[in-house]
């Protein structure tokens, strides 16, 4: 395999560098542009038709942002023709992969091996999902609300809207619907702890089950909200405790209840780890001589005690393998002061070495914005990794956000002012800047109905009310063409 590579005069260096990494046998070719991405089919044939040695090579590779079709250039030159990737930094990798995947004349190579690997990853994720039926006769896994759970399934991950109990129907369903749309599979309510309040704890689950069909949960200790939001149709109960067990177990029967080591009416938890296990063990043991059976134990992830409580996870786990877990880890994303990424997918990960089978999620604080769609991604990447017996690297799913894996800026080249004719130096003194006569306008985000939304200023009426007047037919325009997700 022979590939010849065009690029442009800046990037000629950085790619030739590149290609070097890969043992394919490469040649780099400049066109008499300055920057790659200003190439188009046309001037590479140009430049091409009359090159010497152009029938040995078996494959063009452009550059992954050039305009047009690479199509073009086959048909011109009689050899295939194909976008690379749009940054040098990625090339080695493509062309490694070369045989392996089919490039495209219209996409960068980059975004189409990309969208190949999460291809492959969700259907390696859809055929385990597809075996449910088997698998569920498996010790430690079993249904929830008709969900899947347990140590062979992905971890789950269960959205809390923290402090329900104090919103209105509005709200809880704004919440409920961008909780879902993040990929939840459970959403819960939260109660208002030290209130009782079953008629509202039914009003909650009824407000999310209208607008969501995903199963809904209920999170509180209290026996007369727990009984009314079951009544109202919670398909799992977070928690069950020593204090409130025998009180809620004649009305939860068959269904799934999470468990804690803690008796809240006195006020105990144990901190010894052996003793959070015996607890807990010895609660569950209970419950089952209750009639409860679906059972989820939780040995409460204290961000004070990250390592001691994973230790007590592990060896319940070991101890009770046929109990899937429960692993708060939003108690510690909420409680750092750190970005919530990084912090989920390390303890997505550790609960997935634990076998865990559902994760919490809250975004609760402004630091915790996003936290259901990151477990959700991060719970896809563990439960992959674990499967392929590999780090969480290189898997076609990714928690990559701010920063990438290769570094796509290309070095800067001192000499470029022989590229020029000459080099313009930006004054220091700013002159102050012209409004426009017409006005200004300001972006704003419409959180609500996922909107980005322009208003425009006009000098003469700062609020333009004639303009906030339309405000609906235009949301109904934008749609159209600034929808975001």
């Amino acid at each position: 395999m022979k590939v010849l590579l065009v690029t442009g005069q800046l990037a000629t260096e950085v790619v030739s560098t590149y290609a070097k990494q890969s043992p394919i046998e490469t040649e780099v070719v400049t066109l008499k542009t300055a920057v790659a991405a200003f190439l188009t089919p046309k001037a590479i044939i140009e430049s091409l038709k009359n090159k010497k040695n152009l029938t040995s090579f078996n494959l063009i590779l452009t550059p992954g942002l050039l305009r047009g079709d690479t199509a073009a250039i086959t048909h011109a030159l009689g050899i295939p023709a194909y976008k690379g990737p749009k940054y040098a930094a990625d090339l080695s990798v493509v062309l490694d992969l070369l045989g392996e995947v089919k490039l495209s004349t219209t996409t960068p190579a980059d975004e189409l091996l990309q969208q190949q690997l999460t291809a492959k990853a969700l259907a390696e994720i859809e055929k385990v999902e597809n075996q449910r039926t088997i698998l569920l006769k498996n010790p430690g896994n079993m249904l929830v609300g008709g969900v899947a759970v347990g140590k062979d399934f992905p971890l789950r991950v269960l959205a809390e809207i923290v402090d329900a109990a104090l919103m209105d129907k509005e709200t809880v369903q704004q919440i409920a619907r961008r909780f879902a749309l993040a990929g939840a599979d459970f959403i819960d309510v939260g109660m208002a702890a030290g209130e009782s309040q079953p008629q509202k704890a039914a009003q909650l689950i009824h407000w999310v089950r209208e607008v969501t069909n995903l199963p809904v949960s209920i999170d509180s200790l209290d026996p007369e909200e727990i009984n009314a939001a079951v009544k109202a149709g919670a398909q799992l109960v977070l928690s069950a405790d020593a204090g409130n067990l025998d009180a809620i177990a004649p009305f939860i029967k068959d269904i799934p209840l999470v468990v804690i080591p803690t008796n809240q009416n006195i006020g105990y938890i144990p901190k010894n780890v052996s003793e959070r296990v015996q607890f807990l063990e010895q609660i569950i043991t209970k419950a089952q001589s209750l009639g409860v059976n679906n059972i989820l134990a939780d040995l409460i992830l204290d961000p004070q005690e990250i390592l001691n409580s994973f230790l007590a996870f592990k060896e319940f786990a070991q101890k009770n393998p046929a109990v899937p877990l429960f692993v708060g880890i939003s108690n510690v994303t909420e409680l750092f002061d750190a970005d919530s990424v990084g912090l989920n997918a390390v303890l997505t990960r550790l609960s997935a070495e634990i076998s865990g089978g559902i994760l919490l999620a809250t975004e609760k604080s402004n630091k915790a914005k996003g936290t259901v769609a990151e477990e959700v991604i991060a719970a896809k990447m563990m439960f992959l990794a674990k499967k392929r017996n590999s780090i969480p690297k290189d898997l076609g799913i990714d928690l990559l956000i701010l920063k990438d894996k290769r570094a796509h800026e290309e070095p800067y080249n001192r000499n470029i002012e022989t590229l020029a004719k000459c080099v313009i130096i930006a004054p220091e003194k700013v002159e102050p800047a012209l409004l426009d006569h017409l006005g200004t306008f300001r972006i704003f985000i419409d959180h609500i109905d996922h909107l980005i939304v322009a208003i425009h200023y006009s000098m003469n009426n700062p609020m333009n009310l004639s303009m906030l007047s339309k405000a609906k037919q235009l949301r109904q325009c934008m749609q159209k063409f600034w929808k975001w997700a």
